[in-house]
């Protein structure tokens, strides 16, 4: 089930910090409750910075790759438990999704 709520975001994000995020071109990536990622995009080693803003997920490269801060919206599907088990970010430049391990 899909769960695309403004007031939500903050609860979605919040239930997956510390966990890795994975899709086909980035590998164990996460999001720490200090405001700061990092991960691997296709081989490529990334850090930076998120924000949470007007409901909107915010980040910033700080290294490893570039590209202007964007802010996206976020949505996620759970498992039958409850868990969010996917996350999807929604922005300027399309959309990615996430599997969200534990």
């Amino acid at each position: 089930m899909a769960n695309p709520g403004f007031a939500q975001t903050d609860d979605i994000i919040r239930s997956i910090l510390g966990r890795p995020l994975q899709s086909a071109q980035v590998s164990q990536a996460f999001i720490h409750a200090d405001g700061s990622l990092e991960g691997v995009f296709n081989g490529i080693s990334f850090a930076g910075t998120w924000t949470l803003d007007g409901g909107k997920y915010c980040r910033t490269f700080t290294r490893g790759l570039n590209g202007a801060p964007i802010c996206m919206t976020v949505s996620a599907e759970y498992t039958p438990d409850g868990d969010v088990r996917a996350v999807i970010f929604d922005g300027p430049a399309g959309r990615a999704k996430f599997d969200v391990g534990n």
